[in-house]
């Protein structure tokens, strides 16, 4: 799955050309594997190194975090200290910082919420009443259409129409005099319409006008919500974002004034208003570079408009084309098979529009094995043979044909892990008979994708036992409780327990209370005391509880295998989910969480999610092609190649906004099954030296045979089928398959065990080399294992003192003159219960607070100092290999020209000890000098922790040498971390440890 090192060689004529081209708009072609991010990348340098720009002067726009995260991490390694002042970020991120800055000019809050989907879903839910809705608010069904107004709302952002803009178009139709001279027309467009969309079922022209009428008045009433209640979600980043550079032509030109160059990646997968805020940005200067592949735009379905890359030259006049056509990470077979398949989407193809060549030259001299076919009588059989095939490519040197440099054919060796493979589906649900036949085979294997955390085993047990608290009469979780290897039940005790169910019209619980079972005694224990907390403690507090209680937390932090590595993983990350709800969520209770996840999990198989619950292992990748954009495996497997599978039946939107408001100019072919083919290419072409197509006849209990997918012909050519074995399965095919799964074939082979691999240590921060110096042990189970803690009340004071301090100085930053009354608001609205436990405790903890804000306003609050940064991230290169990374709460630019960096500290200041040398303070200025953050000499740069409850400030300077040496130690430290066993280093510390119940040194 690693990329291809691209950038250790040197860069190719065309590589070449497009990292030196100068100014103007540039649109670089970059097919599949070109090492288009490579070329940005060192386009990026080339306007750094050769001083056309500096890094605060550059805008680098990506569509994924991932792909922002990796141009960054490209840009950090080459430049000696990384990327701080660089805008490297994807177009949400971009717009979201603008609006955290700017919002105020336009009326909004600068301080707004920004919602996820499941979030949106929930605003819209609860204010479901207060839309004027008929049509699309069911009395028998309320929430019938929620969704699809969510996406619709969305999907009218993607467009760029307001309200306003939705409104008028409607009135335009309505009104009587365009009616009677537009009737012929109208009726036909809204016939058609109907057609298209199935929205409009009955009825005339006026009555499906009324319907979008009641969509324009609940939009307008939507966005006016949004504003009431602080909130946002992503589409509203873009267009306040318009709005703002729109009707704030000054602030637009300061930005257009700062960003000399901006680059965009995947330019293919944005949407309309994206390329508007694009073109917007460019100003006159016009040095924009976009690279894209018209041939890899697969997100049509979430408003992504391919013809801004057809009509980029029509945009932007004078446009520099340059074409990457060399491959470097498939085989000659894979490539030739690809492009002979996308040729079948000509002519709405920029190879045919702008008359180039896009056809994909391989480098790395490989002619490779031929595209091979696995057809099957059964789904069942196709998911057999290529866990077959899987593991016989694992279980051998596999040799692949190559030219040498003397041009004669030489074989090349390859011996496989698992993390090469990747079986790729069209959709989530197509990837179950592949799980069960890698499992089976025992053959490790993660399922990736949106929501699929929420069904890893050792989740859902997590989930069950929520939803068991949640109601305890729900037996379906009951029995997943019940039958958890901890709980140590036999299957005959389970059985019994059913029996006594059914017999007595009992739940579950209700018939394990009456058991005479001490395992089972036990586990009702736990269930009773944990439902006596649920009034006054969080889901997660709880759960942690139950982890507690059960001793799965103990086993979970002494992971010994991969397996075991990967399930301690899965709980980590679930755990950091729900401590991001609490965080954001006043009430986190187990009702609230449980039906949040059954939102996400519902929201999982939809298009839209685009969380992608990622973990590098060394196991089977499965997951969708859309998931699997802008990677690459050495196997690829595309499964389920039947007609309406893949390509797929074309399912429209719930809502569809009306075609006269889309502004995207649509192909002239069919533009599903054009979407549907280029999704097939990207498949192909992740592939670097094996691609395998399987389908079967006969999918789930149909009794009708499945066509084989057209573009299987399209790629392979028409004849071949000829070249192929019957269906494995079939009579007379003995050898490659059977009628039907044997008895013995579902025998689990138990995966074999592999340790942990250690990874490297790539990054660090001032708390990350606190906790290893305080203790090693402590420091695995923060950082590696990632053990879920419960929220402290320290914790949560402390954060939000810090929210509040930040958003009050955010006023300042605007321009403002806030008051003491202001603060205190602020601090309410920033307040957080969660680790406080008693609600006694918690008022006596928010007087205090409101104490020290008071305290803090008269004595550390000074009206003539405006900040320059609040939260400034900071990432710094150590070595090759390490980063430094970290947040500085404060900096304020002084009157002769020093910079002085605040870090605020809840507690006191401490007494016998010389904080001006403390380690922090070392690090923050190491982050503000050289080419760092604001690349200042170390003379002037103040250092200082402000103490609330002294109302202290104490600071201090740092020299070079000291600089130079907090590097050093940096470094070693890091050395030592990658050595280190984690030995526990018992102290007084281990009484305020957070681990100390599962660490045997605690005494």
């Amino acid at each position: 799955m690693a990329k291809t090192p691209v950038e250790e060689r040197q860069l190719n004529a065309e590589q070449k050309k497009a990292m030196t081209f100068g100014n103007g708009p540039l649109l670089i072609i970059a097919g599949a594997g070109t090492g288009k991010t490579t070329v940005v990348t060192e386009r990026i340098k080339y306007f750094i190194t050769s001083d056309r720009a500096k890094p605060q002067e550059i805008l680098a726009l990506t569509f994924t975090e991932k792909a922002s995260r990796e141009m960054e991490e490209r840009v950090d390694m080459a430049l000696p200290y990384g990327t701080t002042q660089m805008w490297i970020s994807t177009f949400h991120a971009f717009c979201d910082r603008i609006l955290r800055n700017e919002a105020m000019n336009i009326g909004l809050d600068p301080g707004f919420k920004l919602m996820t989907e499941a979030e949106t879903i929930l605003l819209l839910r609860k204010n479901i009443f207060k839309f004027d809705l008929k049509y699309f608010r069911p009395l028998g069904n309320p929430n019938k259409f929620i969704v699809g107004m969510m996406q619709h709302f969305s999907r009218l952002k993607d467009e760029d129409v307001s309200p306003s803009q939705y409104l008028d178009w409607v009135k335009s139709k309505l009104h009587p005099s365009v009616i009677a001279s537009e009737a012929k027309q109208s009726q036909k467009n809204v016939r058609s319409l109907r057609r298209q969309n199935g929205l409009a079922m009955t009825g005339g022209d006026k009555e499906e006008l009324d319907k979008y009428q009641e969509l324009a008045n609940t939009y307008r009433t939507y966005e006016e919500l949004k504003v009431k209640e602080g909130v946002a979600d992503y589409s509203d980043l873009i267009s306040n974002t318009l709005k703002l550079f729109r009707t704030r032509k000054n602030i637009l030109a300061r930005y257009q004034e700062q960003f000399k160059y901006i680059l965009i990646d995947e330019f293919q997968d944005t949407n309309f208003a994206q390329n508007e805020l694009a073109i917007l940005l460019a100003g006159s200067r016009k040095n924009i570079t976009c690279v894209a592949d018209d041939d890899q735009a697969i997100y049509r379905w979430r408003g992504a408009a391919i013809s801004n890359v057809i009509q980029f030259t029509k945009r932007f006049s004078k446009t520099k084309i340059i074409v990457l056509t060399k491959n470097y990470r498939s085989t000659k077979e894979i490539l030739d098979r690809s492009y002979d398949l996308i040729q079948h989407n000509n002519p709405d193809r920029l190879e045919v529009a702008e008359k180039i060549d896009k056809k994909l030259e391989s480098m790395r001299r490989i002619n490779g094995e031929r595209v091979e076919v696995i057809y099957a009588d059964r789904v069942e059989n196709e998911a057999e043979e290529v866990a077959t095939t899987i593991s016989k490519i694992k279980n051998q040197k596999s040799k692949i044909q190559i030219k040498n440099q003397k041009g004669e054919n030489q074989l090349e060796e390859h011996q496989y892990q698992w993390s090469d493979f990747a079986i790729l589906v069209r959709a989530n649900s197509h990837a179950e008979p592949f799980a069960r036949a890698l499992a089976r085979a025992g053959i490790p294997y993660q399922f990736l994708g949106p929501g699929q955390l929420f069904r890893q085993p050792e989740v859902k047990d997590l989930i069950a036992y929520l939803k068991v608290l949640y109601n305890f009469e729900d037996n379906v979780a009951m029995y997943r409780v019940l039958t958890m290897d901890w709980v140590g039940i036999s299957a005959r005790d389970v059985a019994a327990i059913v029996n006594d169910s059914r017999k007595f019209g009992h739940s579950l619980f209700e018939s394990c209370e009456t058991s005479e079972n001490e395992n089972i005694k036990k586990l009702v224990a736990i269930i009773h005391r944990h439902l006596g907390l649920i009034k006054k403690e969080t889901a997660g507090q709880i759960l942690y509880y139950f982890l507690q209680d059960s001793g799965l937390l103990t086993q979970f932090t002494t992971y010994k295998t991969a397996k075991e590595e990967r399930a301690a993983a899965n709980i980590a990350k679930f755990f950091d989910k729900l401590k991001t709800y609490e965080g954001s969520h006043e009430d986190a209770s187990i009702f609230a969480v449980v039906d949040w996840i059954d939102l996400l999990m519902n929201l999982g198989e939809s298009p839209t999610a685009t969380d992608m619950d990622w973990t590098e292992n060394n196991a089977v990748n499965i997951l969708t092609i859309h998931s699997a954009k802008g990677l690459e495996f050495s196997v690829v497997f595309l499964i389920n190649l039947v007609a309406a599978r893949f390509p797929t039946i074309e399912r429209r939107e719930q809502i569809p906004i009306p075609d006269e408001l889309i502004k995207e100019i649509l192909p002239a072919g069919d533009f599903h099954l054009e979407e549907e083919r280029r999704l097939f290419y990207v498949g192909m072409t992740r592939a670097r030296d094996l691609l395998y197509l399987t389908a079967a006849k006969y999918y789930g209990e149909g009794k009708r045979e499945k066509r084989l997918s057209p573009f299987i012909g399209e790629a392979l050519g028409e004849n071949f089928e000829s070249g192929i074995s019957p269906p494995a399965g079939e009579a007379g095919n003995q050898e490659s398959g059977k009628t039907q799964l044997t008895l013995l074939d579902w025998q689990k082979i138990e995966e074999k065990e592999e340790k942990p691999i250690r990874q490297p240590v790539t990054y660090l921060s001032y708390s990350q080399l606190s906790t290893f110096e305080t203790c090693p042990l402590q420091y695995k189970y923060r950082y590696i294992v990632r053990i879920p803690v419960p929220p402290s009340a320290a914790l949560t004071f402390g954060d939000t003192m810090h929210r509040t301090v930040r958003a009050f100085y955010e006023l300042v930053k605007a321009g403002d003159k806030p008051t003491k009354d202001i603060l205190l608001n602020l601090l309410e609205k920033h307040w957080s219960a969660l680790g406080y436990g008693d609600r006694g405790y918690e008022e006596k903890m928010k007087k205090h607070g409101v104490e020290l804000l008071e305290g803090f306003y008269e004595k550390g609050y000074d009206p003539a100092r405006i900040p320059k940064d609040l939260e400034a991230s900071f990432k710094i290169r150590i070595t090759p290999t390490l980063t430094l990374g970290g947040r500085i709460d404060r900096v304020d630019e002084l009157p002769d020209g020093k910079l002085e960096i605040i870090d605020y500290k809840t507690g006191q200041s401490p007494k016998g000890r010389d904080v001006t040398k403390d380690t922090q303070l070392t690090v923050y200025a190491l982050a503000a000098t050289g080419e760092g953050l604001y690349a200042k000499e170390p003379e002037k740069v103040i250092v200082s922790f402000y103490f609330f409850e002294d109302q202290e400030k104490i600071s201090a300077t740092r020299t070079k040498e000291q600089l130079e040496q907090i590097k050093t130690e940096i470094a070693t430290r890091a050395d030592e971390i990658s050595r280190s066993d984690f030995h526990p280093t018992p102290g007084k510390h281990c009484d305020f440890c957070e681990f100390r119940l599962i660490c045997e040194a605690w005494q």
